[in-house]
């Protein structure tokens, strides 16, 4: 990595105009280059000596000037490798000062750790410092823009809430298999919800140009709330089945009628970005939705994971009556 690290440098040297370079050096003031280097090469060696504090507890106390050359050996490397460096000095750590390199390693993120918090708080400093200049440009570039879409906004908050609740259906198939069905019928479990949802989404299609759609989508929400009880509740196959066939139900009360929403709320020359800001918001939500069901299942059971995806999808009922409102 050290080599990769030198060759990334000297394929640089080769389009650098080191004519210009020297011109530059010798019109810069020597006195400030010089206070530079040496508040540069201070703050290295002063980290080198914070590698040292953070080991030294743990036993393995490192050498300064070592650190020192293995931080700078470290700044190379990244140059290539972006944070290649980090390991490349634990490893010259581990050689040099026989220290464990999990050790070393574990200090590095201790490190990482404290710079972020040291600029966080540094962050919440300058906006308390600042906070009029920061409020004027977020109230002309974002929170100004941003009210005049309200409406579409409101809905793809809403739909990433129905999202993150509505667990993959790896989920529903692991709770229905749980009650001793055979393996062999475990692709049945997706079968019967889908035949559900295809079955009422063109009956949910043709009530959503006739019916404001907030009530449909209100439908849909108390049907995966239902489902999702259900599922959570079931000590045996039959609720368990009305849980999987609520949940499809609710898959046709509110996919369409979403996206029919967005259409109409969206303006006409931002519909697109709207459905684009619409399928990252629901991916988002896809991601974060599934990991927190999968570490509550795996801690609490599959109970407790789908009443989050009732409680979760209880939030945006109280969305609905401002669509009633503005008559979406």
């Amino acid at each position: 990595m050290i080599l990769l690290a030198v060759g990334v440098f000297t394929a640089i040297g080769f389009k650098i105009n080191w004519q210009e370079t020297a011109n530059s050096v010798k019109n810069a003031n020597i006195y400030w280059l010089l206070a530079a280097t040496i508040s540069m090469l201070t703050a290295h060696y002063l980290r080198g000596w914070r590698w040292n504090m953070l080991t030294e507890p743990a036993g393995y106390p490192l050498n300064k000037t070592r650190a020192f050359y293995a931080v700078m050996i470290g700044y190379l490397v990244n140059v290539a490798t972006s944070r290649g460096g980090e390991f490349v000095r634990c490893a010259m750590a581990a050689k040099s000062e026989k220290a464990p390199v999990p050790t070393l390693v574990g200090s590095v993120v201790t490190e990482r750790i404290i710079d972020l918090l040291v600029l966080m708080s540094l962050c919440l400093l300058c906006l308390g410092i600042q906070f009029q200049e920061f409020y004027g440009f977020f109230d002309q570039y974002i929170i100004t823009p941003a009210a005049k879409y309200y409406t579409p906004i409101s809905l793809i908050l809403l739909s990433g809430l129905l999202v993150f609740a509505r667990v993959s259906d790896a989920f529903l198939s692991l709770r229905i298999m749980s009650f001793d069905l055979p393996l062999v019928l475990a692709p049945l479990v997706l079968v019967a919800m889908n035949i559900i949802y295809a079955l009422a989404a063109w009956p949910v299609g043709i009530l959503a140009d006739r019916l404001p759609r907030w009530q449909l989508l209100a439908l849909g929400i108390a049907a995966l709330i239902a489902g999702a009880l259900c599922l959570a509740l079931a000590s045996a196959l039959p609720l368990a089945a009305i849980g999987l066939l609520l949940w499809g139900l609710s898959l046709a009360l509110t996919q369409g009628v979403m996206a029919a929403m967005i259409a109409d709320a969206a303006p006409a020359p931002l519909r697109a970005t709207a459905f684009g800001l619409f399928n990252l918001a629901s991916g988002v939500a896809m991601l974060l939705g599934n990991a927190a069901s999968g570490a509550l299942w795996d801690l609490r059971g599959a109970s407790a994971a789908f009443m989050l995806t009732a409680c979760v999808a209880a939030l945006p009922l109280g969305l609905l009556p401002f669509l009633k409102r503005n008559r979406v």
